[in-house]
């Protein structure tokens, strides 16, 4: 399988999966691992809404550097299937963006009214990989590929 075959197995991956567990580091230097919601793009940037408040989004904040996971439930070896990601995550300003990741997020997650003004009142981030890893042991146990991204693009 060639790079250009697991790049687009991952968008179809990422396409069917809801939840990343952020990863980030607090102030004390200690890690802390938040689960968000996300929606991708295709050049595998991760898109999520979150307070300012929360840790996560504080730790980022002064540590853009974070890494993560995304993998569905399974209850047997030969099943798991997943992403490991490395990069860095900020806050993004752009109205024009938001509302642009706004739009395919409330497609995918199909949240109730009642949310609207939790959406209106976070703060949209982005993950942008440096590094992935797809692991499939439905291929052989410890299949695994890994990706670099290049930092000008």
């Amino acid at each position: 399988m060639n790079e250009a075959d697991t790049r687009q197995i991952i968008r179809e991956f990422l396409e069917t999966q809801s939840t990343l567990s952020l990863a980030t580091v607090n102030a004390e230097g200690q890690p802390e691992t938040a689960p968000v919601f996300y929606v991708s793009d295709d050049q595998f940037n991760l898109y999520w809404l979150s307070s300012k408040q929360v840790a996560h989004s504080i730790n980022l904040s002064a540590r853009p550097q974070v890494s993560g996971s995304i993998c569905p439930t399974i209850w047997q070896w030969a099943d798991i299937v997943g992403l490991q990601i490395k990069g860095e995550a900020t806050a993004i300003s752009d109205e024009r963006i938001r509302e642009q990741i706004l739009l395919i997020y409330l497609r995918k997650f199909q949240l109730p009214p009642s949310f609207d003004s939790i959406i209106a009142s976070s703060s949209l981030y982005v993950l942008r990989p440096s590094w992935m890893r797809w692991v499939n042991n439905s291929v052989t146990f410890g299949h695994k590929v890994e990706i670099e991204f290049d930092k000008s693009s």
